[in-house]
């Protein structure tokens, strides 16, 4: 949550020094990192910490993360040059560095060590190797550009924040967790355990990605402006439900039948409401914040729809990483995904001609209802399996 908060020190740097095209321009970069940051993760992020807080040992863990090194960094050598020709295409003309610098930024981010972390239960190597020095990069960002620096610097900050604290906590952890490397035999294996959570992951990215870029394309200047800080602070308020959903991933795992059902059920609730409290606040708070802090004007008729997206969004993140992904029930979480995104983003193009920047934000959260709604039954299902199930002698 520091992490996630830090962006908020130099964000508004960003939005002051440069017109709103290339403001609108930089979150729309970044918001092509992200998705491409799906690919480069290639699942991992998603279905690992689940793996690691179920592995039977610690060589199994080592083996894990071996794995996710190897597969990762064969992902990015493909997706990040794709990227940055798509940044490149759709940046306003004279931001086009700055904007695939926030892409990288974003999908760099997939190389991280912390899903493993999270998968541990030990948090502070996050801290540490990450959220620490990411909030004092953000500072000194902030200080850079508030005297006049590039506006470059924010970025590349933090993707050196990234690859060091990564690297560093490689070379710790490596040792201590020894197994033995993947081999090239092993490859059609990584492949196909890693497609059903990466396809499922990007009809998420998708519909994610899609809202501030075709904002920038149908509305661009101040609407598009409003609408990507809009947007940006809503991603950034997710980073709290998904950090919920880590704190409790080993919580949930560590027991079994009736005693883990319960406790399911209770990080259920607790997601469910934050969820009315995050959207509450949102709904409230992000056009005050959005014109004091970023420059940008947003209406409600943007703020409420992607309120209720955040409330449906932190459901939805319990559900398939508490319940669903340790099941094994990523296909359905898949098929889901992949019909929601099918409803939803043809639902923000059409909304978005009549209803505008709103519209949009109406797909969007048309998206997040249809998602959470079909994952419903088959969470309830297997919680009340679960409860059923004998714990292991």
């Amino acid at each position: 949550m520091i992490a996630a908060v830090s962006p908020l020190l130099v964000l508004p740097f960003i939005a002051h020094n440069a017109d709103s095209a290339g403001w609108s321009s930089a979150l729309a970069g970044e918001v092509v990192g992200t998705f491409a940051a799906i690919f480069v993760g290639y699942g991992w992020t998603t279905i690992g910490p689940a793996l690691i807080a179920s592995a039977p040992s610690d060589a199994v863990r080592g083996r894990l993360y071996r794995e996710a090194l190897v597969v990762r960094a064969a992902t990015s050598a493909f997706v990040l040059p794709v990227m940055a020709l798509v940044i490149w295409l759709i940046a306003t003309p004279g931001y086009e560095l700055l904007a695939i610098l926030m892409g990288a930024q974003g999908a760099l981010i997939a190389i991280s060590y912390q899903w493993f972390t999270i998968g541990l239960g030990r948090p502070g190597a996050i801290a540490y190797y990450d959220a620490i020095p990411r909030l004092l990069a953000a500072i000194l960002a902030a200080v850079v550009i508030g005297a006049g620096g590039p506006l470059e610097v924010y970025p590349l900050s933090g993707i050196a924040v990234t690859v060091l604290g990564t690297s560093l906590y490689t070379a710790r952890v490596l040792p201590r967790y020894p197994a033995p490397w993947p081999r090239w035999r092993d490859a059609p294996r990584l492949v196909r355990s890693g497609a059903p959570v990466t396809v499922t992951d990007a009809a998420l990215g998708v519909y994610a990605a899609v809202p501030t870029p075709l904002a920038t394309v149908m509305y661009p200047g101040a609407p598009a402006a409003g609408f990507a800080t809009a947007d940006k602070l809503m991603k950034l308020g997710q980073f709290i439900p998904l950090t919920l959903a880590n704190s409790l991933q080993s919580w949930t795992s560590e027991v079994a039948g009736h005693e883990r059902s319960k406790r399911i059920k209770r990080a259920l609730l607790a997601h469910a409401g934050l969820g009315a409290v995050g959207a509450a606040v949102f709904i409230a708070a992000a056009p005050v914040v959005s014109e004091v802090w970023f420059d940008s004007m947003v209406t409600a008729g943007v703020v409420a729809p992607l309120g209720i997206a955040f409330a449906l969004y932190s459901v939805r993140t319990s559900m398939s990483r508490h319940v669903l992904f340790p099941e094994g029930r990523v296909r359905l979480v898949m098929t889901a995904t992949v019909i929601g995104t099918a409803a939803g983003v043809p639902a923000m193009v059409v909304l978005g001609i009549p209803f505008e920047t709103a519209g949009i934000a109406i797909g969007y959260a048309l998206t997040e209802a249809v998602t959470t709604a079909l994952m419903i039954r088959e969470t309830r299902r297997v919680v009340t399996a679960i409860s059923e199930r004998r714990p292991p002698a």
